[in-house]
């Protein structure tokens, strides 16, 4: 197993986080959306990614769907890390907890340090889980963690074996 490098550590958390960030759809009929319900945060190798979680709705059955994208910029030490990504959460509730599946997760982490740039392109899967509580004036709320992990693909990343990822999440699905 080779040892990773600080550039390629760095590729593989960012990664990882836009990965997980890019996680949120469902099937089925979709009650209601809003353009911008929600967010999701994680941290790799100390920087803190964050994600946004859109069109959450609850559909017929207790079926939940989430969009979820990422683009964020991180400023490292004489360079940056751009992150893009997206995916599907898809999952159930009962309204009282909720849980479901991270699928289609895809996406492209770019480290550039001073001049030189290296890609590298990721897919990833996971798990989610909260609780919600329904407010007549706000809608329903929820709360929760995620788990994951992310596969980083490309000539110019040395990974072996898919990279863990948890965090945070909330959202709002409206009434």
């Amino acid at each position: 197993m080779q040892q990773l490098t600080g550039m390629s550590k760095l590729m593989i958390a960012a990664a990882s986080l836009i990965a997980l960030i890019l996680v949120v759809a469902m099937s089925g009929n979709t009650v209601s959306s809003d353009p911008q319900s929600g967010g999701f945060t994680f941290m790799v190798e100390g920087y803190t990614i964050s994600g946004t979680l859109t069109g959450a709705g609850i559909g017929h059955g207790g079926l939940v769907q989430m969009d979820m994208t990422i683009d964020q910029t991180i400023p490292i030490t004489n360079g940056t890390v751009h992150i893009t990504g997206n995916g599907v959460w898809n999952g159930e509730t009962d309204f009282q907890t909720i849980s479901g599946q991270i699928t289609s997760v895809q996406g492209t982490v770019q480290a550039c340090l001073q001049s030189v740039c290296q890609n590298a392109d990721f897919t990833g899967s996971g798990s989610w889980s909260g609780s919600i509580l329904g407010n007549t004036n706000a809608g329903t709320q929820g709360a929760g963690t995620f788990q994951g992990s992310l596969t980083f693909t490309g000539s110019q990343i040395n990974q072996t074996g898919p990279v863990p990822i948890s965090g945070n999440w909330t959202a709002l699905f409206p009434t």
